[in-house]
């Protein structure tokens, strides 16, 4: 152990892997996903994100090995991108409101150069992943507020942050303890609502406020998080029960004295063992795998003076009282339950076909409501920071929009969709 501080110190196994021990007087941070304890194996300064500050590379690592997942945050960032951002400008008459399209060679120009529908689809994806997203703000020489996301892997709030004074820590090895340094952290300054243009460069941190997470906020999916893992454990089940047969298939009975003699003659008890243990090995080579099924048994056995055989090996199959119908069940309520925690209607996500309410005019009508209903809330968070870089190109009512899809009868739309713009 190597101390770098009086509260910080640098742990190295005889395997070169290393942690970082950090004590603090803090109590605790996030109640969910956070760390509650007065050790961090994190870097010197920074809030930790999760018990070993690696949240978000620990529910990564479910979304890999699992086949629902990812689709599932795919149609969801489907549907709260719709066809993309547009932009109308508010006009008020006889005191009424309307947004009526808008755009000029200066939107457009900074559309351009901040990549525009590529941040607000990365945007969708930290905050579905991961339930935050930060924003990379930077003033160029010519006005233009660049809009680049960052990480959640890479991005800390900094412990010094305070209400009036926000910091945040980059660092592409956050929860990766084997190259993590927190001296090589940088950090930067939040972005500034009241004074957007402050700093040069600013981190916009968007989440929705969660009673007891002061810091970082989480999606609802990450509480179905042993569904997951009972989920990604049936393929590896039947991958393996495909290789080497479901469950205990055979029961073989021995003697227990099979091995005592030979010729006759007592065994010494550490080649009793041997023998045991070498005919185990065979037999467990013998009997698993793919390539040894429906093969036969060959048994020798002596016979007494009444010509009867003698104790020998007894090979009884055993029934498999689980059917693959009760691992189906387990497979499909695990993906319901995936489903609903990842906010997306059971239907719209495919785990439950031919059970009803699959017809095109009822997908048409639950894809409305998940677009329309289930959005909103995103879409205030997610465009926070196209506000304000608009604001601080002078465009002070301009109001940014996702413009959805509204699915209609073929009659109507023979393409089968049209743009609707939602005014979220």
């Amino acid at each position: 152990m190597e101390w770098i501080n009086d509260n910080v110190a640098v742990v190295t196994a005889r395997n070169h892997v290393a942690s970082i021990l950090q004590l603090t007087e803090r109590q605790g941070f996030d109640h969910a996903y956070g760390s509650t304890t007065g050790y961090f194996a994190t870097g010197t300064d920074h809030v930790p994100w999760g018990s070993a500050d690696n949240q978000p590379n620990t529910m990564g690592v479910l979304v890999q090995k699992n086949n629902q997942i990812k689709p599932l945050l795919d149609s969801n960032r489907d549907m709260i991108y719709g066809t993309g951002i547009t932009f109308n400008k508010r006009i008020v008459e006889t005191g009424k409101l309307r947004l009526d399209p808008f755009e000029d060679e200066k939107l457009r120009e900074w559309a351009l150069k901040t990549r525009l529908a590529s941040y607000a689809i990365g945007a969708i994806n930290e905050r579905i992943t991961n339930g935050n997203h930060f924003t990379r703000i930077e003033q160029q020489i010519d006005g233009l507020p660049l809009l680049e996301v960052v990480d959640c892997y890479h991005s800390r709030i900094d412990q010094a942050s305070t209400r009036q004074n926000r910091l945040f820590q980059y660092n592409p090895y956050f929860g990766d303890l084997r190259w993590f340094k927190p001296k090589e952290s940088e950090t930067l300054p939040g972005f500034v609502a009241a004074d957007p243009t402050a700093h040069i460069v600013s981190i916009f941190h968007s989440r929705e406020h969660q009673s007891g997470n002061p810091h970082y906020a989480f999606p609802s999916w990450w509480g179905a998080a042993e569904w997951i893992e009972l989920a990604n454990l049936i393929p590896v089940f039947h991958r393996s029960g495909i290789m080497n047969g479901y469950n205990i298939k055979y029961l073989v009975k021995m003697p227990k004295d099979y091995f005592d003699t030979e010729g006759g003659k007592p065994v010494p008890p550490e080649k009793i063992a041997a023998k045991w243990r070498e005919f185990g090995e065979n037999l467990s080579s013998w009997m698993s795998g793919t390539k040894n099924v429906n093969k036969t048994l060959i048994l020798k056995y002596l016979r007494g003076d009444d010509n009867k055989p003698l104790d020998s090996i007894d090979v009884v199959p055993l029934k498999n009282e689980m059917s693959d119908d009760a691992y189906a069940k387990v497979w499909e309520m695990a993906n319901v339950s995936i489903a609903n925690a990842a906010g997306i209607l059971p239907t719209l996500a495919g785990v439950n076909p031919g059970k009803g309410n699959d017809s095109g005019s009822q997908i048409r009508v639950m894809a409305e409501f998940q677009q329309h209903f289930r959005t909103p809330v995103h879409h205030e968070l997610l465009l926070e920071p196209i506000q304000f870089a608009l604001r601080m190109m002078g465009y002070k009512d301009v109001v940014p929009s996702f413009a959805g899809v509204q699915l209609t009868t073929l009659d109507v739309n023979p393409t089968g969709k049209q743009a609707v713009v939602n005014h979220n």
